[in-house]
């Protein structure tokens, strides 16, 4: 509770015991008009607005704390928290961040990466993972097992795939960089649907069209949601058009 009040007289701008006066009040029921009106004395004078905003984040970061000790506990279960984990988790200051962490360890019904694991393809991924140069067909061949359902080298491969997307897609600094790199400088880009002209006329202005994520206004970014909606605009989100990596 202390590293929480800090944190919110941080990020209003007034003093710990200014707000761990305003916490009090508000866990014993008062309302932010009473307390703003006749509790001056005790909060240091915080005003309406700023009370308004204590209590909406002391909603959302016990909301997050509380959602902390959910995932800390699933995963001290599992046998799997290490020191690094536990660490990561502690300093974690977003749900974003906490669930792209859990995401590994989050219990999930049997996946096709699962499936490849079992049928002895994971060697062959960290294979093709760490020796890019590798030949995948040739590499594969040795993984043909038809007895666990791996027929031929084709479906080696398309299971190996399987396991490095999982593992890519449950990497919570990979996804995290790649979710700030979208939301930076990803182009949202549309195209009319072939044989959709004439129906999506409405949404002509969006029959080809290319434009930074960050950049796209709330009004275009609905007028081309209502064109998916209406089966007539596919919408991708792609990396900057120079990117060479």
């Amino acid at each position: 509770m202390t590293s929480l009040t800090h944190r919110l007289a941080e990020e209003i701008g007034a003093t710990f015991d200014q707000v761990a006066a305003a916490v009090r009040l508000l866990d014993e029921g008062s309302t932010i008009p009473f307390i703003a009106r006749y509790r001056k004395e005790a909060t240091g004078g915080l005003d309406d607005q700023k009370l308004r905003t204590l209590a909406d984040r002391l909603t959302a970061l016990r909301a997050l704390e509380e959602r902390r000790g959910q995932i800390r506990a699933s995963i001290e279960q599992q046998g799997k928290l290490t020191p690094e984990l536990a660490a990561a988790l502690d300093a974690a200051d977003t749900r974003t961040r906490l669930e792209d962490l859990y995401l590994p360890y989050r219990p999930k019904r049997r996946t096709k990466a699962q499936i490849a694991r079992e049928a002895g393809l994971a060697p062959l991924a960290e294979q093709l993972l760490a020796d890019p140069t590798r030949v995948p067909t040739e590499a594969a061949a040795a993984f043909v097992n038809p007895d666990a359902g791996v027929a031929d080298p084709k479906a080696a491969l398309a299971g190996a795939r399987q396991i490095l997307v999982e593992q890519a897609a449950e990497d919570a600094e990979l996804v995290g960089r790649l979710r700030e790199l979208v939301a930076t400088e990803g182009r949202l880009v549309t195209a009319v649907v072939a044989g959709k002209e004439t129906e999506g006329a409405n949404f002509a202005d969006y029959f080809d069209m290319a434009e930074p994520f960050a950049r796209v206004p709330s009004h275009r970014a609905l007028a081309m949601f209502r064109g998916r909606a209406a089966g007539v605009l596919p919408l991708e989100i792609k990396p900057p058009e120079d990117d060479t990596d």
